[in-house]
């Protein structure tokens, strides 16, 4: 009988073989584990630097700086930076104006160690106030011309205004529900009215047709004001700028039509006045809104669309309104003979207003992409 197979020694290799698999089972743990924990961390680098890019981006719209953003060149662009409001990283953001209601937002974020780097971009368009100005001054109720006030339908751009385009069609100096409620004192209406025609019949004029503005409502407005105070006393509108810059703070202050070139030149509020209101001097721009009566006097001008819900009163001289004017009641009594136009219809003074003082929304369609 053979004798048994020497096996002597075959422990060791056993043992060799087994530590070498073991070995290797430990090092892949920890290959896989390391690699995990890097994934983990470069995804929470990009994620940081993705959260600073996508935040300022829709902070910039949800408060979009008119006065700042709207009256930039086509062409032209700004650039600011800062900490994401979490602290959890950090951006760079651009902002260029792409024409005169397109603007894109390009956001650089980074995550807090400046790893990681995520850029986004938002195509953004101005949603200006849907106000449709058919004729100089637009009512339902009593309009009364006396004096030398003057209610003009002719197209007329502001004349220290170098930036107006071409003049559009003349319109109806006054668009009324009854033609039989314009009456005249010291004036026949061939000297205190122009346009074409001068008076314009319109039944279909009511409270719906005066208070409704797109797809919003006269109070509905109030949401979208810059400004919104309630009146006490007389009131004098100026501009006032502190330290080289408008004070835009100031609730009299309504920027400064009859110097475009200054520091509040390009400042365009919409004013929400909650209640009646009298003013005296001297000037103001932008989308003046009245939730009550408006009584202006002394030679206080107004460049953009009005909007009053109750009466305005004029007294003195001045050319008061230019753009257009929409109001229940009018009483237009101007004792000063001296006195100019009281209510110009001016497309010019309408689109700077209402396209500098619009605020900011995505496109509906392709209106953000992640860069890189």
């Amino acid at each position: 009988m053979r004798g048994r197979s020497n096996e002597r020694g075959i422990a060791l290799p056993l043992a060799i073989f087994a530590l070498v698999v073991v070995g290797g089972l430990v090092a892949g743990a920890m290959f896989v584990g390391t690699q995990e924990n890097r994934i983990g961390r470069n995804t929470i680098r990009v994620q940081q630097a993705f959260t600073s890019a996508e935040g300022v981006t829709q902070e910039v719209v949800a408060n979009w700086n008119s006065g700042a953003y709207n009256n930039m060149k086509v062409g032209g662009s700004v650039q600011f930076s800062g900490t994401a409001p979490d602290g959890q990283g950090w951006y760079r953001t651009s902002i260029q104006r792409l024409s005169q209601m397109l603007f894109m937002v390009r956001s650089d974020g980074f995550s807090r160690d400046s790893a990681s780097r995520q850029r986004v971009g938002a195509l953004l368009r101005l949603r200006p106030l849907q106000i449709n100005i058919q004729a100089a001054l637009e009512t339902q109720g009593q309009a009364k011309i006396g004096g030398s006030s003057f209610i003009n339908g002719a197209d007329t751009p502001p004349s220290q205004w170098s930036d107006c385009g071409d003049k559009a069609p003349t319109l109806a100096g006054i668009r009324i529900t009854d033609s039989t409620d314009v009456s005249f004192s010291g004036c026949k209406s061939g000297n205190c009215v122009y346009g074409d025609p001068r008076i314009e019949q319109d039944t279909t004029i009511n409270d719906s047709t005066l208070t409704t503005f797109g797809d919003l409502t006269f109070d509905s407005l109030e949401t979208l004001a810059t400004k919104w105070f309630v009146p006490s006393g007389t009131l004098k509108i100026q501009p006032v700028v502190v330290g080289g810059s408008c004070a835009t703070g100031v609730s009299t202050n309504w920027g400064d039509p009859l110097n475009p070139g200054a520091a509040c030149g390009g400042y365009f509020p919409i004013i929400w006045l909650e209640g009646s209101a009298n003013i005296n001097g001297i000037q103001g721009q932008g989308i003046l809104i009245v939730n009550g009566n408006l009584d202006v006097q002394g030679g206080f001008e107004f460049y953009g669309p009005v909007m009053v819900r109750g009466t305005i009163n004029t007294q003195g001289t001045g050319g008061h309104f230019n753009g257009g004017v929409i109001a229940a009641n009018v009483n237009l009594d101007q004792s000063v003979v001296l006195g100019d136009a009281v209510v110009n219809f001016s497309t010019c003074a309408l689109t700077k207003a209402l396209v500098s003082s619009a605020q900011a929304t995505t496109m509906r369609e392709r209106s953000w992409v992640n860069l890189y």
